[in-house]
């Protein structure tokens, strides 16, 4: 029946056996960078502090959590200002933006580069979309035609500024 039962030192250590001493300090300097910055936001800046706090870094992402969603806006109104201070004070993390929550909320950080990869195949579509919109009226050439392919229609081309707005809509998706 005793080998049910564990001590609490045995406990704690296996909960942070999976966690290396650099993590907690890297942890913590973001904290400490955080309550710094946030504090010195004029006005309500020591409020701003003691009512949020840092959840989760991911992929450049802070996760912050506060008690009142007046508070996520307000810090959200000194992003700039906050990102400026996190990334001085931060010992080397880049952090490049910030992500709010309520507290006892369970949102978290997704894997943001899955997101994008999303992201860039809906903006994808969205461009094929209105180009074969735009063929169907008798702007540009099908794609069969442009490509060289058989069967393909010669038709007008398209203003060459429209050609121009098109590749960097198509380049700013590939990025």
């Amino acid at each position: 029946m005793s080998d049910q039962f564990i001590s609490g030192s045995e406990m704690i250590t296996r909960v942070f056996k999976n966690i290396s001493p650099s993590d907690i300090e890297k942890g913590n300097k973001i904290e400490r960078a955080w309550k710094t910055t946030v504090s010195k936001i004029s006005g309500n800046g020591e409020k701003l502090a003691a009512h949020s706090s840092v959840v989760d870094l991911k992929n450049g992402i802070l996760l912050v959590e506060s008690d009142h969603p007046g508070w996520n806006q307000m810090l959200l109104m000194h992003k700039k200002f906050i990102l400026t201070g996190m990334n001085r004070l931060s010992g080397g993390v880049k952090i490049e933006s910030l992500a709010f929550r309520l507290k006892g909320s369970d949102a978290s950080l997704a894997d943001s580069e899955e997101i994008a990869k999303k992201a860039i195949e809906k903006y994808a579509q969205k461009i094929d979309a209105e180009q074969k919109r735009l063929e169907e009226m008798g702007y540009g050439q099908p794609k069969a035609a442009a490509t060289g392919e058989e069967g393909g229609q010669d038709k007008e081309n398209l203003p060459p500024e429209l050609n121009a707005i098109f590749e960097r809509l198509k380049n700013s998706a590939k990025e």
